[in-house]
């Protein structure tokens, strides 16, 4: 083999080991909050994940990581780096909307029988149990519990029991 084609071979192979330990660190960092946080439009929902009173700060206590809820595919990340590029965006971002399933794939209960059943002592202290409505059945947890904002009490559009929605 001629001494060219050894350092043609030898460069190549630096490449290919110089871009392949650029890709595992760079798969390592996009996996951080951090990264999220790069695009500045993320830096408050980055914010309320380190220290805030809203459900975001409970899961970064819990190691809960911002893309074990938000998933997205390949074009879906590619969209929103298009429209983050182009300034096409409105702020705050559209609130997603995620079903109660996706909440029960991590906390403890699996269905909403169970929730109502650990908030009943509820109906005692505030006269209501707020996980039992009569009114929709199966609601979806997102409607009081905000990951990014206050939490809000769903049901005080027309009762009045003064729930603090963790």
């Amino acid at each position: 083999m001629s001494k060219r084609r050894i350092v043609i071979i030898g460069v190549l192979l630096g490449v290919v080991v110089i871009g392949g330990v650029g890709a595992i660190a760079f798969w390592e960092y996009h996996e951080r909050p951090e990264f999220c946080a790069t695009c500045h439009i993320m830096e408050p929902y980055l914010e309320s994940w380190v220290s805030s009173d809203y459900g975001a700060y409970e899961h970064a206590l819990e190691s809960v990581t911002c893309l074990e809820c938000h998933v997205p595919t390949v074009e879906q990340q590619v969209h929103e780096l298009v429209v983050y590029m182009q300034g096409d965006y409105e702020i705050p971002l559209r609130e997603l909307k995620y079903a109660k399933e996706d909440c029960y794939q991590c906390h403890e209960h699996g269905t909403y029988e169970q929730i109502a059943e650990m908030t009943a002592d509820l109906e005692e202290t505030v006269g209501a149990n707020p996980h039992a409505s009569p009114h929709y059945g199966d609601l979806d947890c997102r409607l009081c519990h905000k990951m990014h904002k206050d939490s809000e009490d769903y049901c005080a559009q027309c009762h009045t029991w003064g729930f603090e929605v963790p």
